[in-house]
């Protein structure tokens, strides 16, 4: 079993996971046997440190990058394993949508889609069309940013 361990020296993140279910008088079903993921993802840049000043760091007015990105993933592969492996292919989804892999996200969408499988072992539960993934998350610098780091 994998523990998680909560650092302090991680920042805030703000994580949001919506299930959209199908309409249940169509009962349309999903023919590719996939989840369809809606991800929304905030990134704030966190401002230099400043070694030089006493001032404290203004965290009100963050540098925000926002994008959308749409991704499908097998229903096999998502939620086919145990909770590691599903730990594991929620690090490839980070790494994919260029997300820091802090443990309260790995925690909360390991969690998450673990429950997804749990839904889908029950027979009359209503099927799942896609899944609307917030993250909102400060990190040192933007994904793309051009420099040299």
């Amino acid at each position: 079993m994998v523990w998680y361990g909560y650092c302090d020296d991680e920042p805030d993140t703000f994580i949001s996971f919506d299930p959209v279910f199908t309409d249940t008088q169509h009962n349309l079903k999903n023919p590719n046997f996939s989840f369809v993921f809606d991800f929304e993802l905030v990134y704030r840049q966190a401002p230099e440190p400043n070694s030089d000043s006493d001032e404290d760091e203004d965290f009100c007015n963050l540098e925000t990058r926002i994008l959308r990105q749409t991704h499908e993933f097998d229903r096999d592969w998502l939620i086919g394993g145990d909770r590691e492996q599903i730990q594991a292919n929620v690090f490839q989804i980070l790494e994919m949508i260029q997300v820091p892999s802090y443990s309260d996200i790995v925690y909360t969408l390991t969690f998450k889609i673990f429950d997804l499988k749990k839904r889908e072992s029950e027979s009359d539960s209503p099927e799942i069309e896609r899944i609307r993934v917030g993250i909102d998350v400060i990190v040192p610098r933007s994904p793309g940013a051009n420099d040299d780091v």
